[in-house]
């Protein structure tokens, strides 16, 4: 008989290898897309498209696999349930994976630790439920005139300015966080910590005048008394699960961990709401001029009064780094939902 360890393993491996899979179809699919539009790096806008509506149909494609990547790393979902549930409906799969993910957090007694944040998981849970049903349309979100709110029609027409609104706010999320990583590591050989390693005699202190460096360097606002006390309680519990606490800090490792939380639970939700609603108007043409404030647009629309076409070079930009990041982030999810076998 397989021990826990022994499952957690196999469970794990089989995961993560099928999640692979999907992420490398997606991963195709984009290499389609950026031969349709290649951008300027230095810029982020595209050069040319000659055909923008297969353009965002390949960038669908793309982000819908990666987002059925993650869902599969986890080992919550069937093959069946992309097929008759979800779908091509990224948006709704990716907000019913972030609330398995707080269920999960709950479940392995991570609740405690959301709350030393100011997280209220309950109440979290909820709100994403409610936005799943809204997106779904088994409970429309109505607007301030009492009309229903169609999540599709609103992601086509949303304006160019919006959309770079959108895209600021994602790339700007990830600069914090290298921010944040570069900063501490210049703080850390400071307080006696060089190349990773150092001894620290009082870990609550160190903590404190760490996190008190880091928001005088950057210019925030600090941790109240109890977010700085987070990092050694989470450590204890994941202890507790039989995690062993690392024994060096890696600037390169601790990049690319951040960077794959990033990708999944900020710039991967984001371009799913500006994406999901293309996988068939990209594919047909109208018998007639489509209507954007409407929603109702078909492939020859495709031009750059639509807001994802008129920055195709940014969105694109910012889905070749999510996929990058994501490779690594498929082996923390399926770990994640995991963890419970191995803790048992």
């Amino acid at each position: 008989m397989l021990s826990a360890v022994d499952l957690y393993e196999r469970r794990t491996r089989r995961n993560v290898e099928h999640a692979r899979r999907w992420l490398n179809r997606a991963i195709k699919d984009f290499a389609l897309f950026k031969k349709l539009v290649p951008f300027d790096k230095r810029t982020n806008k595209a050069v040319k498209c000659s055909d923008p509506a297969l353009a965002i149909y390949l960038l669908q494609q793309s982000v819908e696999k990666a987002v059925k990547a993650a869902a599969i790393a986890s080992g919550q979902y069937k093959p069946r349930d992309f097929i008759r549930y979800f779908k091509h409906n990224s948006l709704a799969l990716i907000i019913d994976l972030n609330t398995k993910i707080v269920s999960q957090i709950q479940a392995i007694g991570l609740g405690p630790i959301a709350t030393m944040m100011g997280v209220d998981l309950v109440d979290g849970k909820s709100k994403l439920a409610a936005l799943k049903n809204q997106i779904e349309g088994a409970a429309p979100l109505l607007d301030k005139n009492g009309k229903k709110v169609d999540f599709r029609t609103q992601s086509r027409r949303i304006t160019p300015e919006t959309v770079d609104q959108i895209l600021n706010m994602v790339i700007q999320h990830r600069r914090l966080l290298l921010d944040v990583i570069r900063t501490t590591f210049n703080i850390l050989p400071t307080m006696g910590i060089r190349k990773g390693y150092g001894v620290i005699d009082d870990p609550q202190e160190f903590l404190r005048q760490l996190s008190d460096s880091i928001s005088v360097n950057l210019k925030v606002h600090p941790p109240s008394e109890e977010q700085w006390k987070v990092p050694l309680e989470f450590i204890r519990r994941m202890s507790d699960l039989g995690f062993a606490p690392v024994d060096e800090l890696n600037r390169r490792k601790t990049i690319t961990n951040h960077l794959g939380a990033w990708a999944f639970s900020h710039a991967l939700l984001w371009l799913s709401y500006l994406t999901f609603a293309h996988e068939e108007t990209t594919r047909y043409p109208l018998r007639q001029k489509g209507n954007i404030q409407a929603g109702r647009i078909g492939c020859d629309d495709y031009d750059n009064a639509l807001g994802i076409v008129d920055s195709i070079g940014r969105v694109g930009y910012i889905t070749s780094l999510t996929l990058d990041d994501m490779k690594t982030e498929i082996d923390s999810l399926a770990s994640f939902f995991a963890v419970d076998l191995k803790g048992r």
